[in-house]
């Protein structure tokens, strides 16, 4: 929006819904009485409503769909979580039965707390494996360690870091794309209260007219869940 309104990207007042439908009110005041009000309105301020209400209705969902993409990265980054470290406590636990010396199972991290949930710890306790296998190929062989468990420690791990890395993408782009919802929300509040404004001064003599733009201001104000009312507010935005 080009015109100087002053708004936050905290979530607004009103539901999405009702201030696409409070915007198209104004912006209904707005135009028949647009030779009186125009004075009085930053320039381009009806214009820049008319486009914030229509985009509404993509941003909205488009919120909606960032924080539920946020929560399918959080879930398939613990189950991989949850596979790598299975997979470590079945390592340590032949090692243990093995009756390794004390120094190999150090070795294998037994005995080391480990956070099912806490990618570094599960990835640190996949690498430790990995590396003294490596390092200590026959070692291994004895308890009974074969390629195929260190191949799936391996895939284990590159599947935490790229669902660590998705995770943290998604996260990261989902408060701004609610961000953008916001502040497109509170702008067309910001310029029906000016379109709101503009109308009592215009009408202050005229109690009729000026009913109208008092009602802008009118009902309550509405905290929600900020994904309800998409659907009607996609309906609103295209009139």
């Amino acid at each position: 929006m080009n015109t100087a309104l002053i708004v936050k990207d905290t979530l607004p007042r009103k539901n999405f819904s009702a201030i696409a439908q409070l915007g198209l009110k104004a912006l209904n005041l707005a135009l028949v009485h647009a030779a009186a009000l125009d004075p009085r309105l930053p320039p381009g301020l009806v214009e820049d409503v008319l486009a914030d209400v229509e985009k509404l209705g993509d941003v909205v969902p488009s919120a909606k769909q960032a924080r539920s993409e946020s929560v399918a990265a959080t879930s398939a980054q613990n189950v991989a979580l949850a596979e790598g470290h299975t997979r470590v406590r079945q390592v340590r636990a032949a090692v243990r039965r093995a009756m390794a010396p004390a120094d190999v199972k150090r070795g294998y991290g037994v005995g080391r707390k480990l956070k099912t949930r806490v990618v570094s710890d599960v990835k640190a306790a996949i690498q430790q494996i990995l590396d003294r296998a490596k390092e200590k190929p026959a070692e291994a062989e004895s308890l009974g360690i074969v390629k195929k468990d260190l191949d799936g420690l391996a895939l284990s791990l590159t599947a935490i870091t790229d669902a660590d890395a998705k995770q943290e993408q998604r996260r990261a782009s989902a408060p701004l794309t609610t961000q953008e919802r916001n502040r497109i929300g509170n702008r067309i509040l910001a310029a029906v209260a000016r379109i709101e404004g503009a109308g009592r001064l215009e009408f202050a003599n005229d109690p009729v007219k000026r009913a109208s733009f008092e009602a802008l201001g009118a009902g309550p104000r509405i905290r929600r869940n900020a994904g309800a009312g998409s659907a009607a507010t996609e309906a609103a935005a295209s009139g």
